[in-house]
Formats: C-alpha cells, structure tokens, sequence
C-alpha cells in the first residue's frame, strides 16, 4: 500500500531538528551582528577621533572644551561634540536643537548601533581632557568631579603617553536626557560610586554602574560612567593619539589611562 505524506513521529523528528538546529544558529547569528555593530562603533569613534586631529591642528593643538555651561553669556551649551561637527562634514551643530533630541536624531557618525538609544549621543569625553566648566559672570569657571586638578581643557603637550590615555569612548545614556550619553566622564572608571568608593570586582558589582539609566536623582552613580555595551563586555574607547581600541571592563588601568602625565605604575604592563 502506497503512504503519502509523514506520520506523527516522522514530524515531530523534523520539528525537533530544526528546532535544534535554531538554538544552535540563533546565538551564532546574534553574534555576528552584534560584531557588525561594534564594527561600525568603532568605525564612528575612529572618525571622531580623526576629526579632533583636525580640530588640533587648527586651534594650536588644544583639545576641543569637554563641557562649559555658557547659557548666562551666550545662551548655550558648549561642548566637544558641537565643537568637532565642522570637522566631521555634518554642517551646522553648535546646540541641542540642531540635533540629538527626540525630534532630531543625533548625527550618526556620533551615535552607536549597539547603543540602547540608537539616535541618541553614545559617546563621552574624558572630563581630564576635556575640562568641565561653567560662567560666572562673564569668566569661565573650570572645576573637576573631586576638584581634581587640572581641570582646563588638555593640550597635546601636556600628555606623557597619549596612546595609552583616553580622550573619548562609549558612555552610559540617560532615558531622562532623550537616551543622550553625558558629555563628559564625570566619574573615575569603574568606581562604585563614580566619584569615589572602591573599585567594582565582581560582575554583580559591576551590573551596578555599567548599565544605562534614568535620571540622576535615583541614578547618580551609573552616569557619566564608560559603557560596556558590546558583546563581551568591552567599549570602544578613542585615546589622545587618535588611535581607537576596544576595552574589556576591568581593564582600563586608573590613574594610568586616566592621567595626563606621570609614569606606568607597572613598568612590566605596557
């Protein structure tokens, strides 16, 4: 007798294969494309880095201001990633309401595909290199998380070994500010309570400050803090030299990478 068709058990081993098949391909597929978004992360850093070469050139090799609060003299903002917009071929870009809010995205080339909030602001800026500031009557007034010191924007001179110190790299988002990251590192990397603490270990002490977040009130210790967003728990992270380099958590060296001049604590760590 001729059969046609599968029987019961005949199908339920088809189902079974491919659903086993799926499980196996699934988490390999995810891979790759979170590999491909970190692949264009770095790409977008690697052109920010580039377009602050530029500005360096051009403003006797001073690094753009990471961030100074004008709005009692000119009425905005000024900060690093209005400065470089001239240099990255993305036209006019000096406050908030040029872009990177809720109505308008912020440039691509500044966001990160990896990013919870993929049209926000991904990346921040070492508050060392950069400088945080603010007017106070018609005078800037430059003062760090801690008072740390120095405190003004950096100079390419002032750095003893710009390919191992951070200028820029993912930085944590805040729902709060329309997904868009701090524009500066505020905190010390990796401590947990940002400006100050101990140092996290343990994954569980880091899930703490390496997630995003919203609002401050409730979330001091999380902002302005680097991000490990990508697979791996790595972030992409531009130094003074320009170069670009993805960092594991627990691997970026304090005060090392985060210092400007001084010598390698570790001679053997290079």
């Amino acid at each position: 007798m001729q059969r046609n068709g599968f029987t019961l058990i005949e199908l339920l081993v088809v189902i079974a294969i491919i659903a086993i098949l799926a499980a196996i391909l699934f988490p390999v597929f995810a891979q790759a494309r979170e590999s491909a978004r970190k692949t264009q992360c770095a790409s977008n850093a690697r052109q920010v880095g580039l377009a602050t070469n530029m500005y360096l050139q051009d403003y006797s090799e001073m690094f753009p201001i990471g961030y100074l609060d004008a709005r009692p003299v000119i009425g905005r903002e000024i900060i690093w990633h209005f400065l470089i917009s001239p240099y990255m071929g993305e036209g006019r870009f000096e406050s908030y309401a040029d872009g990177a809010n809720s109505q308008r995205p912020a440039p691509q080339v500044r966001s990160c595909p990896s990013a919870t909030y993929r049209g926000a602001l991904a990346f921040s800026m070492s508050e060392r290199i950069g400088g945080n500031g603010r007017m106070q009557g018609g005078n800037a007034v430059w003062r760090c998380s801690n008072n740390l010191e120095p405190c003004l924007p950096a100079s390419q001179p002032m750095l003893t070994h710009p390919a191992e110190t951070i200028v820029y790299g993912d930085g944590t988002q805040n729902q709060e500010w329309a997904g868009n990251c701090g524009a500066l590192y505020w905190w010390t990397p990796g401590l947990l309570n940002g400006w100050g603490g101990n140092p996290a270990r343990t994954d569980a002490e880091w899930d703490l400050i390496d997630r995003d977040f919203n609002g401050l009130a409730a979330n001091l210790r999380t902002a302005f803090q680097v991000r490990y967003r990508h697979g791996g728990r790595t972030a992409i992270i531009v130094w003074a030299d320009g170069h670009v380099k993805a960092m594991r958590r627990g691997t970026i060296q304090v005060p090392w990478h985060w210092q400007l001049g001084g010598e390698q604590p570790d001679p053997s760590i290079r």
